[in-house]
């Protein structure tokens, strides 16, 4: 990983500007891969020429070399338009937190940022919004204007409802015919194994997934002590907890939920990052480009 000049979201939380922020945090993040040795992410292959004295021995193919005797190095290119699609929950689950710690603030800026850095990389970004229902808001599309609608999608969205994977989502990704990019982004707080189904969907449909778990520093670490009435903001369900009682048993529940669904990811090559919401954009950002490599 390289050193790269993150953007706290703490720091743009007065800031309700969403186009903004994201050119920001994707800039940001760009110009601490420029300053950093790291190297390979904006570029695809596209052909060959003859090897002259200065080039890159990199690029050297020595397969080529060893069939002819001749060498010849791998040209690139940066158009590759393809096609990335973006999942991102809308139930009350996500409604949770303050300021930029807000689970579901965080997770529209890290689509918006996605989907700009997606444009600058000549992909076609889509979105879906899933929650009590779920609907392609925008299709595909590598457009000038793509990014703006998205952006504006993203900044009316609200977070409400019980979380619904079901026929309606399922069949967005049945729908889909050609091998693509997916970006799950969700707390995965559901009440049943739905959310299963929808990363098996997604390996059936041939898609290059990467599965954002998106939480809160309070729920990663239950805070302060003594009684508190805790809400399902879902079902409205109350209980009262002694968090001093309840947090190694809290912690030890949340590590293997946590872990069930790196486990489901792996088990279908899918890259999973857990994300805090107290952190930075940039390892979010790095996934999708480490993610985009393998296309």
């Amino acid at each position: 990983m390289p050193e790269t000049l993150s953007i706290d979201p703490r720091l743009l939380a007065s800031v309700e500007d969403l186009p903004l922020l994201a050119r920001t945090v994707v800039e940001g993040f760009l110009d601490g891969l420029h300053r950093s040795p790291f190297l390979g992410y904006s570029t695809e292959f596209a052909s060959y020429r003859q090897y002259v004295q200065g080039d890159n021995l990199r690029h050297l193919d020595w397969k080529v070399w060893a069939r002819s005797d001749a060498l010849y190095v791998k040209q690139f290119e940066d158009d590759t338009n393809h096609r990335a699609q973006i999942y991102l929950d809308t139930s009350a689950s996500m409604d949770f937190g303050s300021g930029a710690s807000h689970k579901f603030t965080y997770a529209r800026l890290l689509a918006a940022a996605l989907a700009h850095l997606m444009i600058l990389q000549r992909d076609a970004p889509g979105l879906v919004l899933f929650g009590p229902d779920s609907r392609q808001a925008l299709p595909c599309a590598a457009s000038r204007n793509q990014a703006m609608d998205l952006f504006a999608v993203l900044a009316s969205a609200k977070a409400s409802g019980a979380t619904r994977i079901g026929p309606d989502l399922l069949g967005i990704v049945q729908a889909m015919v050609r091998r693509g990019l997916s970006v799950v982004i969700s707390d995965f707080l559901t009440p049943d194994d739905s959310g299963l189904e929808l990363l098996r969907q997604l390996h059936a449909h041939r898609q290059e997934t990467i599965v954002f778990q998106v939480l809160s520093p309070e729920e990663l670490e239950l805070p302060d002590t003594g009684e508190w009435i805790l809400e399902d903001s879902e079902t409205g369900e109350e209980r009262v907890v002694d968090l001093d009682e309840a947090r190694a048993g809290y912690r030890q529940r949340l590590e293997a939920f946590c872990d069930r669904w790196k486990a489901e990811c792996e088990a279908h090559e899918f890259d999973y990052v857990r994300l805090s919401t107290g952190e930075p954009l940039d390892r979010a950002l790095m996934a999708y480009l480490d993610r985009r490599a393998s296309l």
